[in-house]
């Protein structure tokens, strides 16, 4: 093959980091951030690809599992907007659709009639529980690469950025 017929694969972090760096300081953090979005990107994909066939993206699978992580299936709406630290809005849209397919069901707080508490239902719980096998099954999409080493070193420094920025760890 002749190298005129030989496609070049470039990194697109290392380009961007070579543009930035002819205009701005810092291609370090520059390159570090567009990693790491580049990454997020990735896995999200791979992972949404495992959740398609039950019918779920990782936005809906994330719900079910902090529900269903909870002692009594439930959380109030805004908790849910701080755990998934999204928008309030985004937050219903998640449970309207989660609501509409059965996965889920509000009710009102008891203690407090303004909150509005959301429910893992029987069949959420079933689902989750599925699509948590097949994703572990699946080594977690773009992880599946990673040995037990790698994987811990990455943990380690994203926690680093996560309590930079003020992400507490609890002990």
């Amino acid at each position: 093959m002749h190298n005129e017929d030989t496609v070049r694969l470039r990194d697109p972090v290392h380009e961007a980091a070579r543009h930035w760096a002819e205009r701005y300081p810092d291609a370090q953090g520059f390159s570090g951030l567009v990693s790491l979005i580049r990454a997020y990107s990735v896995a999200v994909r791979s992972i949404e690809s495992v959740l398609r066939p039950f019918g779920l993206n990782l936005s809906r699978y994330e719900v079910l599992l902090l529900l269903s992580f909870t002692r009594a299936g439930c959380l109030p709406t805004m908790r849910l907007r701080d755990l998934l630290m999204v928008h309030g809005s985004s937050v219903t849209y998640l449970v309207d659709k989660l609501e509409e397919a059965e996965l889920v069901e509000r009710r009102p707080d008891p203690d407090d009639g303004r909150v509005s508490l959301v429910y893992v239902t029987d069949s959420g719980r079933a689902l989750v529980d599925r699509s948590s096998h097949a994703l572990g099954d699946a080594g977690f999409g773009a992880f599946a690469g990673l040995n037990e080493s790698d994987a811990t070193q990455l943990i380690a420094i994203l926690a680093q950025v996560r309590t930079s920025s003020g992400d507490a760890l609890v002990a």
